[in-house]
């Protein structure tokens, strides 16, 4: 009997990452901004990056989330690499949490060697937030560490596990065994990636909303310099 390679539903969110996220005004007086920023030896000149939160409605969705929301994409500046501020808006207020980022080079015009990265189960946890109508909150400074396939054993924690299925359509389990039978191949476009810090103390708030001011639309202002007095 023949085996078909494993189907995932990976190109689902592909099709949503070639373009990227303007940056808008508010819709209304209830949407909220996001941010986060990520410093990762991945997020190099010449791609294209992004995170995903995930919306929570109550405690189980944390961990076991379904409903993902992309950010903004990030193309580090000149001699930014390594490191980046992503930000979704217009988002209903309430809370959420980061799972996620992809990276993506870009060659004559269409998307190649798109890789996705998952996040820790501490590093979810620590970027649990709320955000409240009309507000902007921000989800903290994180440096990355080591990643591995997935495939690899023992390389993805429980969470990693879930949003590798919420991401790719399948169970990481079945994935696993459906390529023993077929030959692991040398190279899988999903990571599960490590936390090395995080924090989220004064002082890289205020550095991400000296940030914001500088990338999002100019009738946000008022709403960083609210939040700015709020912080001090």
């Amino acid at each position: 009997m023949s085996v078909s390679p494993p189907r995932n539903n990976f190109s689902v969110w592909l099709r949503n990452f070639v373009s990227p996220v303007r940056i808008t005004k508010p819709v209304d007086q209830q949407s909220a901004v996001v941010g986060i920023t990520i410093k990762s030896s991945t997020w190099v000149r010449n791609t294209e990056d992004r995170v995903y939160l995930v919306k929570v409605e109550n405690e189980h969705d944390l961990f076991d989330g379904t409903t993902l929301i992309p950010t903004s994409i990030m193309a580090p500046p000149p001699g930014g690499e390594g490191a980046g501020t992503v930000y979704v808006q217009n988002v209903p207020p309430g809370r959420y949490a980061a799972v996620a980022f992809t990276t993506s080079e870009k060659g004559f015009g269409k998307v190649r060697e798109v890789t996705l990265f998952l996040l820790p189960k501490d590093m979810v946890r620590q970027t649990d937030t709320t955000v409240a109508a009309g507000g902007i909150s921000f989800m903290g400074e994180y440096d990355m560490g080591a990643s591995s396939m997935v495939l690899q054993e023992k390389a993805s924690d429980v969470v990693q596990m879930h949003y590798f299925e919420v991401f790719w359509g399948k169970p990481l389990a079945q994935v696993i065994a459906d390529f023993q039978v077929l030959g692991t191949p040398a190279y899988f476009p999903v990571h599960s990636v490590r936390l090395a810090k995080g924090s989220r103390d004064a002082s890289v708030e205020e550095r991400f909303l000296a940030a914001a001011k500088r990338d999002l639309e100019p009738s946000l202002a008022a709403i960083i310099e609210h939040r700015r007095t709020a912080a001090k």
